[in-house]
């Protein structure tokens, strides 16, 4: 399993010479598994580089995008993924079921012409949304098990694990969730996650 971060910081994308050591970017991750399937954990701003790394690699890229929560920090990005402007695409998101109100409406509303040139309706890649809860489900060789955390928003972690590896994508957490978190992840996983948010 590989694992590339390409966003982590919360709330508001900062570039700058104070974000050199670990980027200026909101939330996103990219992981691979060792039969190449890709999942991408939360859409911020590093989404933006995440997407052109990865059309320059060719057109054609299919994979699954698993947002924790649809705080701004987390979904900012989405319109800018440029994988969901390339027809032939396909895309699996999913992100916690919330309470009246659907993923899929969540990203169309941020993607309204009164905010953004271009509506979720023209992205020209077959985009399959999945509002989902705490449980688990398999993509390709890996085994994604998902949790609820501890934040003021509806909140999943992920926790994508193949054969040899593991990583838990606490994004957005809260105490007491976060030390909870910590003593539950297992020898060859990878903890990613925003310590401040732990109180």
């Amino acid at each position: 399993m590989d694992i590339r971060f390409w966003g982590t910081r919360g709330s508001l994308a900062k570039p700058g010479r104070i974000t050199l050591r670990h980027g200026g970017n909101t939330s996103c991750v990219e992981v691979r598994g060792d039969d190449g399937t890709l999942i991408v954990l939360d859409c911020g701003t590093g989404a933006h580089g995440l997407g052109q790394a990865l059309l320059s690699a060719g057109p054609r890229c299919d994979g699954h995008l698993m947002i924790t929560h649809t705080h701004w920090d987390h979904i900012q990005g989405f319109p800018f993924f440029a994988p969901l402007f390339v027809p032939g695409n396909t895309w699996d998101i999913y992100a916690p079921e919330a309470l009246g109100r659907q993923l899929e409406q969540t990203l169309a509303g941020q993607m309204e012409y009164n905010y953004f040139p271009v509506t979720l309706t023209q992205l020209a890649a077959t985009i399959r949304f999945h509002d989902i809860g705490e449980g688990e489900f398999a993509i390709g060789e890996m085994r994604v098990i998902t949790q609820y955390l501890n934040h003021p928003a509806l909140t999943l972690g992920y926790r994508p694990t193949s054969v040899r590896a593991g990583v838990r994508a606490l994004l957005e957490h809260r105490y007491p969730t976060c030390c909870r978190a910590r003593t539950v992840v297992r020898k060859k996983e990878t903890l990613g996650c925003d310590p401040s948010a732990c109180g």
